[in-house]
Order: structure tokens, then sequence, then C-alpha cells
């Protein structure tokens, strides 16, 4: 009764206006409770206006009244019933108008999309209907208020009755056919504004809405949604991180969709996305989502693909003829400069992409991570590819910056890379005295890390750097130390030696072998010896000598040395000044080698200095017999004994013509104990006695076939003597007995023999 009683006040309370242009049963029947009812009076309002536009010469005005009415008095009515029934009226007149409608539109969509906030579900449901009614006859005129219909659209389609939404798909699926059938009319810019703003809600439902209208909006050409990416790219990434499944998946789906059409754009359309989204992309390498992380991936590396195209199709040739590329090039000046624009945009923008690549390079997703190394490798070519210049400072600062940040070998490994392309790409810039002091550190640091795979990278920049300058003009300031780049980096390495003895121990002969492969090994071993020669650190010098030595006798990468070596002339037993000239490599790693007096002896026997060999291991007795000095006296014979020194062993064969060396390999068997090492040289004297009678029996056979065997015999006895003997008389005194450079020599090795003994 109450209701009833309120229903019957509000009636009364309508104006009388309202009463005159609708008619009392129409009143009366848009306010019935039964739906029935008010449908009744919808029909009879349809044909009403229909009448009202045929007869009366002021019809627009007449319908623009009766909209007044049923807004005021029923659709803003606080009875839902009174709202149904405004409601029920409006889309009955939206049908009456036909194409009269777009008179009407600006009257006819606020107040139904303003009910869409009603509490009631069925209200709601009714502003579908009526919605609906509107967009159907009003087709492609209701485009110019696409935004306002679409931002209203957005309530009942999230909205948590089931109707309700059905209803309001209904109505999306109806706008989705006018825009595609009319895209030429679509308002595109207006619509990404509200795309944009809309796709920070986080209803999964309205989610759903705007991907579904990008699906839609994508395949029509006049819409040029490929042209707005950069101001909907974002959100788009966002999506990817919700919470719902269906969201990701279709957001995923769109950006699949989205960039398979920026790439069958055109070559300038798509140069110019690519430089407008690059920082988003690059923003999104660092999402903690893992499927942004990889999307962004995919884009950036087809955007690289994309410029490499570009990049080629300029590099081809042309086959037409001067005068005609002459006007093809004025033609197209415009679109060339802007080209240049775009590359250079794309440029400046590189060390953010080298940051975000090298950010994902060692994600814990594999296929994340995989991207990234193919990124990267893209980049890579690219930079090399493009002529524009590089930003080498920025980069620079990005990858020391990564380097810092992460500690992860697949990251150094990365950036390694990139210095080493930007020293073949920009060595003028990159060889500058400020960024190698920037570089250094972070390069040095890498020395020290247990994974090998990137301290050869960092080892192959270090000799790219030394490798890459002019050791006589390119120098750098006095506190860096005295020389040339190669020597300064040198120092560094070795100072690194100094400080991390575990790295010398461990690395050094794979640190060592790794520059003798990139760079000039005599260079290097000349520019260490030199270095060795003024080291304080004796102990250091010691451990450094015996490094290098080993690697010098052994590896491949200085056989040149080794074959450099064989061609010093020797010091002949007179004091006569070698013939070898002044600097030559033996007497450059000579005096150095003396801090470890077993490398000093075995680089005298590979270079065939016997009588200084044999002066050496004279002197090992007054050494201390530390246990180090037998375990390097041990890997000394054992080194003997190895194919590299086979050509001294042949020389033990003739021990005539090669007395010292004999004395030499005695005195050695002399001065280790009866172990393992020992016993191989007993073997070898063993042979070295049957050679001696071998020369014996043969000089006999020659004596008696010229038929003076007496007196050849005791000729040939009398030599052996000799061969044996020779040097006896001046073993008290050795260094005494020789030239002056041979005793020079000697003074010095025992000079450091001294500083090194025990107090």
């Amino acid at each position: 009764q109450l209701q009833a009683s309120t229903r019957q006040s509000f009636q009364r309370m309508a104006s009388a206006d309202s009463h005159e242009v609708l008619s009392e049963s129409i009143v009366k029947g848009l306010s019935d409770r039964l739906c029935e009812k008010r449908k009744q009076a919808a029909n009879e309002l349809e044909a009403k206006v229909k009448e009202v536009l045929l007869c009366l010469p002021s019809g627009r005005d007449h319908v623009h009244r009766i909209l007044n009415c049923l807004q005021h008095d029923f659709i803003e009515s606080h009875q839902s019933v009174y709202k149904k029934g405004g409601l029920h009226g409006f889309g009955s007149v939206a049908i009456a108008l036909g194409n009269e409608i777009q008179h009407f539109l600006q009257q006819l969509l606020p107040p139904v999309l303003r009910t869409f906030q009603d509490d009631e579900a069925r209200v709601r449901y009714y502003a579908c209907e009526a919605l609906y009614n509107v967009v159907k006859v009003g087709q492609d005129l209701v485009l110019p208020y696409f935004n306002l219909i679409l931002d209203g659209l957005t309530k009942p389609y999230a909205d948590m009755d089931a109707e309700v939404k059905s209803g309001a798909m209904l109505v999306d699926s109806l706008l989705k056919e006018i825009v595609t059938d009319h895209g030429n009319k679509f308002g595109t810019a207006d619509f990404v504004l509200l795309l944009a703003d809309r796709m920070k809600y986080r209803n999964p439902s309205v989610r759903q809405l705007l991907l579904s209208w990008i699906s839609t909006l994508l395949p029509v050409p006049e819409a040029q949604m490929v042209s707005y990416v950069p101001q909907y790219l974002e959100g788009l990434f966002n999506m990817l991180g919700d919470q719902a499944r269906d969201v990701r998946h279709n957001a995923d789906a769109v950006l699949n969709d989205l960039l398979k059409a920026v790439k069958s754009n055109s070559q300038a359309s798509a140069l110019q996305i690519i430089s407008s989204t690059a920082g988003i992309l690059v923003k999104n390498c660092f999402a903690n989502d893992a499927c942004s992380r990889l999307i962004a991936l995919y884009w950036l590396h087809d955007f690289v693909g994309i410029q490499m195209n570009e990049t080629s199709a300029d590099l081809e040739p042309s086959a037409n003829s001067g005068t005609e590329v002459r006007l093809a090039e004025i033609a197209e000046g415009n679109c060339g400069s802007s080209k240049n624009r775009l590359s250079e945009s794309w440029m400046a923008s590189l060390p953010e992409l080298v940051g975000g690549t090298l950010h994902c390079i060692d994600d814990r997703e594999e296929e994340i991570a995989r991207m990234a190394i193919d990124m990267n490798s893209a980049l890579l070519d690219m930079v090399q590819a493009l002529e524009e210049e590089v930003p080498v400072d920025p980069l620079v600062d990005r990858l020391i910056r990564s380097m810092e940040e992460r500690e992860s070998m697949a990251v150094r490994t990365a950036c390694l890379q990139w210095i080493c392309m930007l020293l073949s790409h920009s060595p003028a810039q990159m060889l500058q005295r400020s960024l190698l002091h920037r570089l250094f550190d972070p390069i040095f640091q890498t020395l020290v890390l247990p994974e090998e795979q990137v301290v050869v990278a960092a080892l192959q920049v270090l000799a790219q750097i030394m490798s890459g300058c002019n050791p006589y003009k390119d120098r750098l300031e006095e506190e860096d130390g005295a020389g040339d780049l190669f020597s300064v980096v040198t120092q560094r390495l070795l100072q690194l030696f100094a400080v991390e003895r575990r790295i010398l121990e461990t690395r050094g002969r794979l640190m060592i072998r790794q520059l003798c492969g990139h760079l000039d090994p005599r260079q290097l071993y000349v520019t260490v010896a030199r270095a060795i020669k003024q080291e304080k650190d004796r102990e250091l010098a010691q451990q450094l000598v015996q490094t290098f030595s080993w690697i010098l006798l052994t590896a491949t990468e200085t056989k040149s040395l080794r074959e450099e070596l064989l061609q010093t002339e020797p010091l002949n037993s007179l004091g006569q000044a070698t013939q070898a000239p002044i600097d030559g490599l033996f007497l450059e790693l000579l005096e150095p080698w003396f801090h470890n007096p077993v490398s000093a002896l075995a680089l005298c026997l590979w270079a065939q200095q016997d009588d200084l060999a044999y002066e050496l291991s004279y002197r090992f007795p007054a050494l201390e017999p530390t246990k180090d000095l037998l375990n390097q006296l041990d890997q000394l014979v054992q080194l003997l004994e190895s194919s590299m020194f086979s050509r001294l062993r042949l020389r033990l064969l003739e021990p005539s013509r090669h007395p010292a060396l004999v004395k030499c390999i005695l005195a050695l068997a002399m001065i280790l104990p009866q172990a393992g090492a020992f016993s191989i040289l007993r073997e070898r004297i063993l042979v070295i006695q049957s050679g001696l009678l071998l020369e014996t029996r043969a000089e006999k056979l020659q004596s008696s076939a010229s038929g003076n065997g007496l007196h050849d015999a005791n000729v040939s006895g009398a030599r052996h003597m000799l061969w044996w003997s020779e040097g006896q008389a001046s073993s008290s005194l050795p260094a005494v007995s020789r030239g002056p450079d041979m005793a020079s020599l000697l003074g010095k090795f025992d000079a450091l023999a001294a500083a090194a003994a025990p107090d």
C-alpha cells in the first residue's frame, strides 16, 4: 500500500507537460510495475513519435520535449519502476526516429549511460537494451560519440550480474560491426587516448574489453592502430602481469598481432615506431613478470632486424644511371634525412638497449636468457653494420655499471664482447686516457673470478687494448707509469699477480698463454723481463720467472720465441764478445731469469749456451737446498726428457763436441738426491758413455786404416782427455776464466743469489 501511495503521489507530481506531451495512458503505462504494460506503453510511444515526425512541422521540437519528459520525470526518478519505464521509452523513441536520430543522439546517450551506475541490476539491464536500440538505429552516426559510449560500457561489461554483462556484450559486438564497416569515420586518435587511460584499470573484464577492441581495430586499415603503438604499448605489457590467466593470454596474443602489423608496415613507419617504443621495451626488460621480459626481448630483436634490413637496403648498389640516381636522391632527400634521424635516435638509445639486454642475459628462465643472448649478438652486428657514430662514453658507462651490479659470468662476458667490438669500431674514442681509466678496474677485477670463460674474455680485451695503439705515440700520463700503453697494461697485470698470488699459481699460465696468442709474444716477454728486472719483491720475481719460463719452453704460443733463441750465437769460452745483437732476446731474458736459477739454467740449455749453463750448475750447491729448489730441478729433468728437448739429447751423443753440456748434466746428477730424477739422468749418462765409446771405436778404425794406429790412438786418447778436462783448470775460478761478458753475467747471478740467501 505504501509503494502504491508513493507511486500515485509521484504521478501527481509529474508536470502537466508530461501528460500533454506523452498522453496520460503512456505515462501510466510506463510507470506500471509490470514489464508487459511498460512495453505496451513504449510501443504506443513509438507510434506517437513516428506520427509527430510525419504530421507536425515542428516535429523535432516535439520529440525533444518527449525526451526531456522521459529523462526528468522517469529516468532521473528515485523509483526504479519509473527508471525502467523511461529506458523503455528511450529505446522506443530511438527506433521511431530512424534516420532522424542523428539530431537526438546528444540527448539520448548521456541519460542512458548514466543509468549504468544504478544500484538495481534490472535498471542496468534495461539501460543496455536502450543503448543497443540507439546504436542499432544510429549505426555510423554514433561514431562521434564512440568514446562516450565505450567509457560508459566499461561499467556493465564488468557487472556482476550475468544478464547485464550479456547485454553489454551485445552492445559491444554491435559497435564492433559498425566500426569495422565504417573505419574511415572512426576517430582513432581520440580512442587511443581513452584506451591508454582505461588500461590502468585492473578489472579483468574491462581489460578484456579493451584488448578485444585492439584486436578488432588492428585489421582495419583506416583505423591505423599501428601508428599509435607508442601510446598504448606500455599498457599492453602491464596486462601481461595480470592475475587473470585469460587477460595474460589475450594480451600476449594482441602483442603478437601488433608486432606482425609493425613489421608489415612501411619501412619508414616501422622505423618511426622503433624509435618511439624502444624506451618502453627496455623498461619492460626490467619487469618482474617473466612474460613481459621475454616479449620485450622478442620485440627488440625484431626491431633490430628491421633496422638491419634498412641498412642492407641502403648499401645495395643501384642499377640506374648517374643522372637517374641523382634525380632519385633529390626526390627522396627528405625521406633519406628522416631515416638518418631515426638511425641516430636508435643509436642514441643504444646504451639503454644494451642495459636491458644485459639484465636478461643471465635470467633464471632459460628461454629469456637464450633470447637475450640472441638479442645481444644482433645488437653487436647492428652497431658494426651502421655507419652512425656510436655513443661510446654513455655505452661504456652502461657496461661498467652492469659489470659492477652483476657478477654473473654471462653478463660480464657480454660486456667484454661489447668492449672488444667498440675497440674495433671506435678505437680513437676507446683508447682515450680517461675512458681507459674507467675500464681497467672492472676488467682486472674480472681476472680474479673463478669462471675461466670470463677470464679469457677479459684477457682478449686487454690484448686488444695493448695491440690497438701505437706504442711510440699513444702515451698515458706519467701517473700511470713509464712507457707506452702496452707496458702500462703489463704492469697492471704484474701488480695483480703481486696482490693475488693465488691467481698466478692457479691461472697464471692460462692468462699468459692467452695474451701470447693475441699479442706479439716477443714484445710481451721483453716487457715482462724488463719489469721483473726492476722488481723489488724477489719472491714474486722468482715466481713470475718460473711461470713465464715454463710457458716459454713448452707452449705452442711461444714457438717463435724458442726458434729465435735457437739462433742465439753462443758465448765462447775465450771470453770474446757474442755475435748476437745487443738487444737479442736471450740477453733480454737472461738477467731477469737469474731470479730463478733453475729457469735461467733451462733458458741457457735451450739456447745452447752450454758454457754458461755449466757455470750456473756449478753454483747450485751454494744455493739454499730448499724443497722448492729440488722440486724445480725435478721438473727441469722431466722437461729435458720431453719431446721439446730432443735436440739437446741428440747433442749428448757427441760429447767431444759438447763437453760443457755433458758436464752440466753430470753436475745436475751430482746435485740431485738419488731419487727419480737422478735415475733418469743416470740413464742418460750411460747413453753418453755409449756415445763416447762409439766415437773412440770410430777413430781407432780410422787410424788402423791409415796404417798409423798407435800414433793416432795416442792422438785420439789425447783428444778425449782434452774434451773431458776442458774447463777443469778454471773450475775453481769459473767467473774469472771467462771473458768480461761472461764474467759480468755470472757476477749478476752471484749477486742475486747472495741477496736471496737467508741471513
